[in-house]
């Protein structure tokens, strides 16, 4: 049976990259925060998730699973915070609704619905991540 695991190499390639990314996008949300339809700190929670992966990939590639396992947390928490701002942040919400044969803008009630939904199960996911970070003593 051939070896499922990610080579170090690709680890840190996609360290590398995912970092990078989030990086240049914090950067271009410095040099354009007018073209944001967010808060600039939303943009900059959501360009760390990036970041935090991108450091999580590396932690794994240097086997520093307790790092790892935090960075994934901060990941976690990082989509929590963005979510729970578009489910009840200040301002209407625009999102798309895409069902076979159909595209349209959804209300903003659905719209907050699915990302308060969404907020719900990432809070749960993140507090079983911090549970379990805890009783390992990581």
């Amino acid at each position: 049976m051939p070896n499922a695991s990610v080579s170090r190499r690709t680890q840190l390639l996609g360290a590398a990259a995912a970092v990078t990314a989030g990086l240049v996008v914090a950067f271009m949300i410095h040099l354009h925060p007018e073209g944001l339809h967010v808060p600039a700190w939303v943009a900059y929670v959501a360009a760390s998730a990036f970041v935090f992966a991108g450091l999580c990939l590396l932690a794994g590639a240097l086997d520093i699973k307790w790092l790892q396992e935090w960075l994934g947390i901060a990941v976690t928490l990082s989509l929590f915070v963005v979510s729970l701002w578009i489910a009840f942040g200040q301002g209407v919400r625009a999102c798309s609704l895409s069902i076979p044969f159909v595209h349209t803008v959804a209300p903003d009630a659905l719209c907050r619905g699915a990302f308060g939904l969404g907020a719900l199960l990432v809070g749960l996911f993140l507090g079983l991540l911090v549970r379990r970070a805890l009783s390992s003593g990581s």
